[in-house]
C-alpha cells in the first residue's frame, strides 16, 4: 500500500507555509485529520520516510488525513538554508518582530484555519502531533486553538534551554516564556498523549513528567483524568520507536475517530 501524497501551500503568512497532505484515497472528502510538526532538523517529508513511514501508513489505514507542515525557521522556511535550523532560530531570537515562537503560533492559527475552511477535516476532528522540537507546537496549539481537539507529544522538548544549542540562553526572557509549562491553560479536557523515552538525553523525560504532573489537576477537576496519558518507553532513546505506532493508533481510534463520527 502506497501513500497518497499531495503538496499544499498555506498562504496568509510570510513566507507561505508548505505542507504535505496524505489522504487515505485519491477521492477528496472531509476526514479526521492529524496536523504533524516535525523535529528541529527535519522537514515536512520526515513523517513519510524511513522509520516514521509506518505511522503515516497506519493513519492512512485508519482513514485519517495527515498534514505535515513546516513552521517558521524549519526546513524550507529557514532564512539561511545553508545553516542548521538551530542557528537560524538563534539569529532571529534577538528580534522581537521575528521571534520564532510567536511566529510558530501565528503559523498554527493559519494551518488550523486552512484545515477547517478547506473542509479537510470535519468539525471536532482536528488533532495535532509533534516529535521532539515539533512537540512544542502541540502544546501551543492545544492552548490557543479551540478547533484543535487533542494532541500527541512524542519525545517532547519541554524545557527549551536544556537543549545543547539553546543552553546559553538559560534565564533569558526571550526563550523561557515559551516553555510548554506556560501554555497549560485551556488544554484540559482535550485528550493528550505523552510518549517519552527512558534513555532520551536530548528531550529529558524528567521535564515531560513535570509537565504531565502540572496538567493532571486540571484534568481531574474537569472529570477527564483518563484523557491525559503518559507512556515512557524503557531503554529507548531520542528516536522514533516502533512501539509508538500502536500507542498513537489506539489514541486516535479512541478519541479522534469517535469525535469525527459524532460519538464524543
Amino acid at each position: 500500500m502506497g501513500l497518497h501524497l499531495y503538496p499544499v501551500i498555506i498562504r496568509g503568512v510570510h513566507p507561505s507555509i508548505p505542507g504535505l497532505l496524505s489522504r487515505p484515497t485519491e477521492e477528496f472528502r472531509p476526514l479526521p485529520t492529524v496536523i504533524f510538526f516535525h523535529g528541529l532538523n527535519g522537514s515536512r517529508k520526515q513523517v513519510f520516510q524511513g522509520r516514521y513511514q509506518e505511522l503515516a501508513l497506519a493513519l492512512q489505514t485508519l482513514e485519517c488525513n495527515l498534514l505535515s507542515v513546516e513552521l517558521r525557521g524549519h526546513g524550507e522556511r529557514r532564512e539561511n538554508k545553508a545553516q542548521p535550523a538551530a542557528q537560524n532560530l538563534l539569529r532571529t531570537l534577538a528580534h522581537q518582530a521575528m521571534n520564532p515562537f510567536a511566529g510558530a503560533m501565528e503559523d498554527i492559527a493559519k494551518i488550523v484555519e486552512f484545515v477547517a475552511e478547506k473542509k479537510i477535516a470535519p468539525p471536532e476532528a482536528i488533532a495535532v502531533a509533534g516529535i521532539s522540537w515539533g512537540a512544542l507546537s502541540v502544546f501551543y496549539a492545544l492552548h490557543q486553538e479551540s478547533r484543535v481537539t487533542g494532541g500527541i507529544a512524542l519525545l517532547p522538548v519541554c524545557r527549551i534551554t536544556e537543549l545543547l544549542e539553546f543552553r546559553r540562553l538559560q534565564g533569558k526572557e526571550i526563550v523561557e516564556p515559551y516553555d510548554p509549562i506556560h501554555f497549560t491553560a485551556d488544554v484540559a479536557p482535550k485528550p493528550l498523549l505523552f510518549i517519552t523515552a527512558e534513555k532520551d538525553t536530548r528531550a529529558n523525560p524528567r521535564y515531560s513528567g513535570e509537565l504531565y504532573e502540572s496538567l493532571l489537576p486540571d484534568y481531574e477537576a474537569a472529570g477527564a483524568a483518563g484523557r491525559l496519558a503518559y507512556i515512557m518507553l524503557p531503554g529507548a532513546g531520542h528516536a522514533y520507536h516502533p512501539a509508538m505506532t500502536p500507542a498513537v493508533v489506539n489514541w486516535i481510534r479512541t478519541y479522534l475517530l469517535e469525535r469525527g463520527e459524532g460519538k464524543a
